[in-house]
């Protein structure tokens, strides 16, 4: 199982870094757009690469995480945040900016709610391991305070801080994942039957007494 999780994984960021650069060979004025990773999704010639490496990346990453919440401290909040994580990169393709100005707020907002996700799963997956991935998550935070200054200005470095998120983030669930700490396992009730065991508690009056 652990073996498939981090298989998965590492798909997962195959195929985003894949589909990415075969974007910027077709049409390497994206690196300067400030438009984001987001500019691909808009032009014909790259539509295809960018949709199916966002994609693929979405659900190798979703049944990676998924997999991995059995053996989690929160096997239930897990399994929300990849699904949500591959609704939320559904809906970013789908919402292309350029079709209107509501689109456009649309497609923002699923990106703000992607990002923020994505934060906060990083944050609780370095506290479960302790400590480890730190230096990632610092790298994911870095690209996203990148993101965050260029996001309303015409020019500027979007992309690039985007893609530094992403491969952080991506960089971190690799980290990480193996080392999450199981829960416990509750103690089986004991069988034990005797005195002071859940046996049926029996006086001591007559033969043997009568069972309470």
């Amino acid at each position: 199982m652990r073996d498939k999780v981090m298989g998965d994984l590492v798909r997962g960021q195959v195929c985003l870094l894949v589909g990415l650069l075969l974007c910027i060979v077709l049409m390497p004025e994206g690196l300067g757009a400030n438009n984001g990773m987001s500019y691909y999704g808009v032009h014909w010639e790259t539509v295809l690469p960018y949709a199916v490496g966002i994609l693929s990346a979405a659900l190798f990453t979703r049944r990676a995480l998924r997999h991995a919440a059995s053996t989690s401290p929160s096997p239930g909040h897990l399994r929300i945040a990849a699904d949500a994580f591959a609704l939320l990169l559904g809906g970013i393709i789908l919402t292309p900016y350029t079709l209107s100005g509501a689109v456009d707020w649309t497609h923002r907002l699923l990106g703000a709610a992607l990002f923020m996700l994505q934060l906060l799963l990083a944050l609780r997956l370095v506290a479960w391991a302790h400590g480890a991935g730190t230096a990632l998550l610092l790298v994911q935070l870095a690209g996203g305070i990148i993101a965050a200054v260029y996001l309303l200005q015409d020019d500027g470095f979007l992309l690039q801080g985007e893609a530094t998120f992403q491969f952080g983030f991506g960089a971190l669930l690799i980290r990480t994942i193996p080392l999450l700490p199981a829960l416990p396992m509750s103690p089986a009730p004991s069988m034990d039957n005797s005195l002071g065991g859940p046996a049926v508690a029996c006086c001591g009056d007559g033969d043997g007494g009568t069972p309470v």
